[in-house]
């Protein structure tokens, strides 16, 4: 409960400050223990940070709970929708939590540094375990698909904080974002069709 306890705080204070402004004595203050605490638990700031990605309070997908809820073996065509429901899901997380957020701005000023590649690392890893139990049609570079959707949802969260508008994309509202949603479903959707026809088409000359 104490460690629940620190990370939450890690975020709160994240939000607040800004990652690049947090430190191990704002933490203890907010969590209302003394940080040699913090240093036991977790080893300091960079061993806190990757505490805080590794079990789930970066975002609840990035855990291995989450990776055991996916069903193996799911039939291809209930993957369309599984894939763009994990998408969705990603980009309210997202949206939701601002600790997250700073964290990534973080990331994208400090992505040399030993610490960044490591989270980075660790997300990539779990990308790619969802995206073997997840994706259809594994010769299709399912991979490269969901590195361009998660790259555009990350790129539309964090451009929200800063403009009202992409294109006629409300980001203010959330008629804007149900449009966003709705889209993926249609990605999705429009590429499982698309694949399934070009398999078709390859057993086919076979």
């Amino acid at each position: 409960m104490t460690m629940e306890r620190i990370l939450r705080a890690m975020g709160d204070v994240m939000a607040e400050r800004g990652t690049e402004k947090a430190g191990i004595n704002a933490v203890a203050d907010r969590a209302g223990v003394n940080k040699v605490l913090i240093y036991r638990y977790f080893g300091g700031w960079n061993g806190l940070l990757e505490a805080y990605v590794q079990r789930g309070f970066f975002l609840s997908m990035f855990n291995e709970k989450f990776l055991e809820s996916v069903p193996d073996h799911l039939p291809v065509e209930n993957r369309s929708k599984v894939w763009s429901d994990y998408t969705i899901q990603f980009m309210r997380e997202f949206r939701a939590r601002k600790p997250s957020q700073e964290l990534i701005r973080w990331e994208m000023t400090h992505g040399e540094t030993e610490l960044a590649r490591r989270l980075a690392a660790f997300r990539d890893q779990s990308y790619k375990e969802l995206a073997d139990k997840l994706a259809p049609y594994s010769e299709y570079d399912p991979i490269a698909i969901m590195s361009l959707m998660i790259s555009a949802v990350t790129y539309m969260v964090l451009t929200s904080s800063q403009r009202d508008h992409i294109i006629d994309i409300d980001l203010h509202s959330e008629s804007g974002w149900e449009r966003l949603e709705t889209a993926i479903r249609r990605i999705y959707s429009g590429l499982s069709f698309a694949l399934e026809h070009e398999t078709a088409k390859k057993v086919e000359v076979k």
